[in-house]
């Protein structure tokens, strides 16, 4: 329904994510009261203060598509933490459910509900912080047009994960999204889905009508109190399924070990990071560039950075600079300038740890020749007035404008 761009916030020199949403896929006389009722959702969104939903800046329209501005999340989507772990440890996959939950409790105080919780909506950041996407898109849509849609395999919500209440387009509350949890704890654990089918129309069948599974047959290691909340989270009738969010995230505490937050993962350095952390977006661009270019590429840096749009000008130098070999021989004035000009951005986009970095390692790769000492001496104190910005100790500092 929808395409996610990368974009910058142009006044606060920020990345940002933009989705749009194609009202079209919304019958022509039906599109003024889904935008009315995706604008009322969003905005009830964007109230929610809670470190698991990503912030809402804006919405709008832009010719026939809805559009939402919105915290860009690094991190790895659940889905893909799935497919490549294929089972995860009983410990993790319970801090993860018990973070969604805590978003729920949230959510639900403010008579917000998901309606399409799935592994493809849940983004791990590098500090194991779960975050919960796309809250508000669901109500583009209501019963009635989901009951519509049923017939195609295109209701509102993903069948793997729909609620049988949901598939039938009855009413839907609180207790589908839990439904849906119990849908995704029971992939995390056993690595698919609870139920399997050829099609949409077959797979929802199967929630309405096929007998619960239970995880322990899948894999004997899920301790039987997990096993249980998982069984009864997978209730048909959602009056059978827990009381609420908060009850359930207070079952799966014991799971956690002692002193543990629900925040586990680790962070990660490889590329499943990198399609949406700022600095490592792996935008593709030529692997060779004139000089004429790179004086073009330069440039249009500094007018971002005289409009004081650091970070924007710091990232377009950093794509420029990903494909370029490291090293000695590649060591060009055209690329050391680009070089510096990034580590300069950093600094002053105030992002010091990254400038140190870049720092460190264009004096290192000067360093091996004998040329540019000067310029490897002022890379060293930047290095140092890094240092001090931290917090930690340096013993010089020297500063050192675009060249």
């Amino acid at each position: 329904m929808g395409q996610v761009w990368a974009g910058f916030d142009e006044r606060l020199d920020r990345p940002v994510a933009i989705k749009f949403l194609r009202q079209l896929e919304v019958p022509e006389d039906e599109r003024e009261t889904a935008g009315k009722r995706f604008r009322r959702e969003a905005r009830a969104t964007a109230r929610l203060d809670h470190p698991g939903v990503p912030a809402v800046h804006d919405l709008g329209i832009h010719g026939e598509d809805l559009f939402l501005v919105m915290q860009l999340v690094p991190g790895i989507v659940l889905a893909d933490h799935i497919a490549e772990q294929e089972r995860l440890p009983v410990r993790e996959a319970a801090s993860i459910a018990a973070q969604v939950c805590s978003v729920l409790v949230a959510a639900h105080a403010a008579s917000l509900v998901h309606r399409d919780l799935k592994p493809q909506n849940l983004m791990i950041t590098p500090a194991g912080v779960v975050k919960v996407l796309d809250f508000g898109v669901a109500a583009l849509l209501g019963p009635a047009e989901a009951s519509r849609l049923t017939v195609t395999g295109r209701t509102l919500g993903t069948p793997a994960y729909i609620a049988p209440e949901q598939a039938q387009g009855g009413p839907v509350g609180p207790a589908a999204d839990l439904y849906a949890l119990g849908c995704i704890l029971f992939e995390m654990l056993g690595g698919n889905p609870p139920y399997e089918a050829a099609n949409a129309p077959d797979m929802m069948r199967r929630h309405i009508d096929a007998p619960i599974p239970i995880i322990t047959e899948y894999r004997s290691d899920v301790p039987d109190d997990l096993a249980h909340l998982i069984y009864c989270l997978l209730a048909k009738d959602p009056a059978e399924r827990p009381a609420s969010a908060g009850e359930v995230r207070q079952l799966l505490m014991p799971f956690l070990d002692d002193g543990d937050s629900p925040g586990l993962l680790a962070a990660r350095t490889d590329n499943t990071l990198s399609s949406t952390a700022p600095h490592t977006a792996p935008v593709p661009v030529p692997p060779q560039r004139s000089p004429q270019n790179l004086l073009e590429l330069r440039a249009q840096a500094r007018e971002l950075a005289e409009n004081e749009r650091f970070v924007q000008a710091a990232e377009m130098l950093e794509r420029a600079l990903r494909k370029v070999p490291q090293g000695g021989e590649w060591i060009t004035s055209e690329i050391v300038a680009l070089r510096v000009d990034l580590a300069n951005l950093l600094m002053l986009a105030g992002d010091f740890r990254q400038a140190h970095h870049a720092f460190a390692a264009l004096a290192r790769d000067l360093d091996q020749s004998d040329e540019e000492q000067d310029l490897v001496e002022e890379c060293r104190h930047q290095v140092m007035a890094c240092q001090l910005e931290m917090g930690e100790s340096a013993d010089a500092t020297g500063p050192l404008s675009i060249r």
